[in-house]
C-alpha cells in the first residue's frame, strides 16, 4: 500500500479537476447520495433480470457455450452477481467518489453453499457487507471469522480512500458522513468480478477460466462498469488490469500501479495491485507495505 499512501499526499497539480480533495487531510466530509445509489442498484437489477439471473434461473445466452468449454474434470459454478453497497454513491464536497474493486471470479465458500452459484445482487450484498464485513475481522479475533487476503486488501484500500488510515481495528472501518448515520466501508463500494462464473478444480477458488468464458463475459463486465460509473477502480492483479484497461481511453500513467483514464464519459483513477495470491508477502496487496 506504499504507493497509495504516497498518492494520499501527492501534489494537487496532476489531479486538480477530479481527485485533489479526496485524500487530503483537510478534505471536506463525505456525503451520501442514497437516492442515486438506489437508482443505480435498480438499473443493475434490471440488467441482471433481463440478461443474467431471473427467479433463480441463470439465463445468460452464453451459459451453455461457456460450460461446454470447461474440461470434464473441472467444476463450473455459474452466476455470481456483483456486490454494490447501499451507500455506493458518495461525494467529497463537489467531487463524486464511487469506488469499484475488480477481481477475477468468486471463490468457493465451503461453509455456505448458497453462495456457490446463482447468487443474486441481494445475496452478494449480504455475503460481502454482512458476512465478510460486519461479522468478520481483519485479523484473528475470537467470535468472528477472519477475512481472506482479497478482503483484507480491500479493507486497507477502502480505509485509505475514506480517510480512516491503515490498521486492523474494527473502529477504523466505519465512516461518519455529514448527512447520515455511520456506515461500514463495505457498504460504500462495489465488488465486480471480471467473470460471473467459476471454472476450476471442484471446491477450489483458483479460477482456470477458458478463453470462451473471458470473451463471452466481457459484455456483462463492461455493462456493469458503465452502470456503476466508478471514479476509482481498484484492480486485483495483472489479469484484472489487463481486462479493465481495454475499456479505458485517454490513459495517463503516473506509475505502474497508478494511472487515470476515461471509462465512457467518466474520468477514473486506477489503482493496480498485485493479486492477493502472490507468493511473496510484499507482492500481495493485502500487505500494508506492498506496492
Amino acid at each position: 500500500m506504499r504507493w497509495l499512501l504516497m498518492f494520499r499526499n501527492r501534489s494537487r497539480t496532476w489531479c486538480s479537476d477530479t481527485t485533489d480533495t479526496w485524500f487530503m487531510p483537510t478534505s471536506p466530509p463525505i456525503l451520501v447520495d442514497l437516492e442515486q445509489t438506489q437508482h443505480r442498484i435498480a438499473r443493475l437489477r434490471q440488467y441482471v433480470d433481463e440478461y443474467l439471473l431471473r427467479e433463480g434461473e441463470f439465463i445468460c445466452e452464453h451459459y451453455s457455450a461457456c460450460a461446454a468449454s470447461v474440461p470434464a474434470y473441472h467444476d463450473f459454478r455459474e452466476g455470481t452477481m456483483s456486490h454494490v453497497g447501499h451507500r455506493f454513491d458518495l461525494r467529497r464536497g463537489d467531487k463524486p467518489l464511487r469506488v469499484v474493486v475488480v477481481g477475477q471470479e468468486s471463490g468457493y465458500d465451503k461453509n455456505r453453499p448458497e453462495f456457490r452459484r446463482r447468487v443474486t445482487v441481494e445475496g452478494r450484498y449480504r455475503q460481502i457487507h454482512e458476512l465478510s464485513g460486519l461479522k468478520s475481522r481483519y485479523s484473528a479475533t475470537p467470535g468472528y471469522e477472519t477475512r481472506n487476503r482479497h478482503m483484507t486488501g480491500t479493507t486497507s484500500a477502502l480505509r485509505l480512500i475514506f480517510g480512516e488510515g491503515l490498521g486492523p481495528d474494527p473502529g477504523g472501518e466505519w465512516v461518519s458522513p455529514a448527512n447520515g448515520e455511520p456506515f461500514h466501508i463495505f457498504d460504500g463500494f462495489a465488488l465486480v468480478n471480471r467473470l460471473l462464473c467459476y471454472a476450476g478444480l471442484p471446491e477450489g477458488s483458483n479460477g482456470l477460466a477458458t478463453g470462451v468464458m473471458l470473451d463471452n463475459c466481457r459484455e456483462h463486465f463492461l455493462a456493469t462498469l458503465m452502470i456503476l460509473e466508478p471514479t476509482i477502480l481498484i484492480l486485483q492483479g495483472a489479469k484484472a488490469a489487463e481486462w479493465t484497461n481495454t475499456f479505458l481511453t485517454d490513459v495517463r500513467k503516473f506509475s505502474p500501479y497508478l494511472y487515470e483514464g476515461h471509462l465512457g464519459a467518466v474520468r477514473t483513477v486506477v489503482c493496480a495491485f498485485y493479486h492477493p495470491s502472490a507468493q511473496r508477502p510484499l507482492q500481495r496487496w493485502d500487505h500494508p507495505l506492498a506496492p
